[in-house]
């Protein structure tokens, strides 16, 4: 792939991962004030219509939660009555459009704000199939990414990540220079502080306790723990990479990396893309260790490259550990991020 079509194609996933970001974050049932997981118009024919949260102007009263938009340039309006000691658990959904009685039923649950029902209008509102298929197409984004369903976006997310680690792991084969040393040293980072993180927050809290040490407190020494880690092993291997190291500091540096890939790799989201390239994962023995297999020997094969320290194996080191960096933490970040703004559970 010639230089400057590698840029381009960097450029371009760059784009499309900030819009889809953007279409997420604005469809997002999770930050919208709602009482309800989502609703949908089901129609006598055709595909469900969906329609975001945010358009909904919802208020909360002593025992009801009322919530209120325009569809087709007429009002929507919706009624939950509720007991004051269980607010979360809503009574029958009540609906009118323009003024006439729609039937609206629980479709379901989702986990948005804790487990909240989904709710479906019955019926074509006495709107036409233009006027249907304008709602449709006028709320494009929300009914393209719940027509994806849970694994289509995780799909489309590891896909993304995939993209983002092979340009970077290209564009540090072709040019292995500052910022690719950059990237491969923060990824190295990123894995120490993740497992000094999920190591200790195992610790039980019973044992904790006994020392005299808090919950918010082991919070703080387990998050300051993961970062010193991570910021030490980010500067160490970015040395290693720069300056020239005796043979004993190379090698605990060089391990000191390979168990941080080997981090990245074991907690990224690697076990769905081998399920989805058609791979058994999780059947028999020697499915259900896979992915700690791949990933140990992965991992301490790069090790070697940056242990040697040749030019061709910091090249493979630095394509290796870029692409590896960017593939992992996207895919973190990409399924952190649809768990939160309420797209999968």
């Amino acid at each position: 792939m010639p230089r400057f079509s590698l840029k381009r194609a960097i450029a371009l996933w760059l784009v499309l991962s900030v819009a889809l970001v953007a279409l997420l974050i604005r469809e997002s049932p999770t930050l919208a004030y709602t009482p309800f997981a989502s609703i949908e118009i089901q129609p006598s024919a055709g595909r469900p219509i969906h329609l975001p949260n945010r358009i909904f102007d919802c208020t909360q009263g002593a025992a009801q939660w009322q919530c209120s938009a325009a569809l087709a340039e007429q009002p929507l309006d919706l009624t939950w009555s509720y007991s004051p000691a269980f607010p979360t658990e809503l009574g029958d959904c009540g609906a009118t459009y323009a003024g006439r009685t729609v039937s609206c039923r629980e479709a379901g649950m989702d986990f948005v704000r804790g487990l909240q029902y989904r709710y479906a209008l019955q019926g074509d509102l006495e709107l036409g199939a233009a006027q249907l298929n304008g709602l449709r197409w006028h709320y494009w984004g929300i009914n393209l990414l719940m027509s994806l369903r849970d694994l289509g976006l995780i799909g489309l997310g590891l896909g993304l990540s995939v993209a983002g680690g092979v340009l970077v792991a290209l564009g540090a084969w072709r040019s292995p220079g500052r910022w690719a040393k950059g990237i491969a040293s923060f990824a190295c980072g990123m894995g120490m502080a993740l497992l000094v993180a999920n190591y200790f927050g195992r610790v039980l809290l019973e044992t904790v306790h006994g020392v005299g040490i808090s919950d918010d407190q082991w919070q703080w020494l387990t998050h300051g723990l993961a970062i010193a880690a991570g910021i030490g092993t980010w500067i160490s291997t970015a040395a290693l990479l720069y300056f020239p190291f005796g043979p004993v500091m190379r090698l605990i540096v060089s391990l000191l990396a390979g168990v941080s890939l080997f981090s990245l790799l074991a907690q990224s989201p690697g076990a769905y893309l081998l399920s989805f390239m058609g791979i058994p994962v999780g059947s028999g023995p020697f499915g259900s260790h896979l992915p700690i297999f791949l990933a140990s020997g992965a991992a301490w094969l790069a090790a070697f490259w940056l242990y040697r320290k040749r030019p061709i194996n910091t090249r493979r080191f630095l394509s290796f550990a870029g692409g590896v960096g960017v593939f992992a933490i996207g895919s973190l970040l990409a399924l952190m991020g649809l768990l939160w703004l309420g797209y999968v559970d």
